[in-house]
């Protein structure tokens, strides 16, 4: 448990920022996919354009998450071909892994509740962690593919919501994975000189 106190505190500003892309771009999220979702609703391409809106929200989600922990590598690979740093001094590959999943953790945990909900059929409480997860701003830039799939089974519904948990934790360890090999990067940042 210290260690992980230590890593939180240490690395407590990439996390927040984690929580802070999550939140405004599932009000993003909301606020694009509700109203198309009230104009389009007798709309026979409807789960198109819902997908269309969902590439939108949560592609520009992980292309955050992604550039965070990627500019956040790029510091470690100059580091790397200084011979005053250790390779110690450099988080392992799995490092953008971790962060996307102690600031991913309360969602996850949420869906898992919503996944044990469902499966012992607990019918009062599915409805709730769906309004928690799609309606309260955690995991909302998802929320349209949550309403393409308004005309099935629940049970994909919830395999959905399980699965969409997949992009934003590849593309955090993606960023740091090639950030620290200096590679993958969109925009540099002005690197110092260590």
């Amino acid at each position: 448990m210290k260690k992980f106190m230590a890593f939180f505190k240490e690395h407590s500003s990439l996390i927040v920022n984690f929580w802070i892309n999550q939140v405004v771009w599932s009000v993003v999220g909301l606020m694009i996919s509700w109203p198309l979702s009230m104009i389009l609703d007798e709309n026979k391409n409807y789960s198109l354009y819902m997908w269309l809106v969902l590439v939108f929200t949560a592609g520009i989600f992980c292309f955050r998450v992604y550039d965070m922990l990627n500019q956040f590598g790029l510091k470690f690979s100059i580091r790397k071909n200084n011979p005053a740093y250790t390779s110690e001094s450099i988080p392992s590959d799995s490092f953008g892994l971790k962060i996307a999943l102690i600031g991913y953790a309360p969602t996850i945990l949420l869906v898992l509740l919503y996944a044990i909900f469902f499966l012992v059929g607990f019918d009062g409480g599915t409805p709730v962690m769906v309004s928690i997860l799609y309606i309260v701003p955690v995991h909302s830039f998802y929320n349209a593919g949550f309403l393409a799939l308004s005309g099935v089974a629940e049970g994909w519904r919830l395999l959905y919501t399980v699965l969409s948990l997949a992009p934003a934790i590849v593309f955090c360890w993606l960023g740091y994975y090639l950030g620290v090999r200096d590679k993958g990067v969109i925009a540099r940042e002005k690197a110092s000189k260590e």
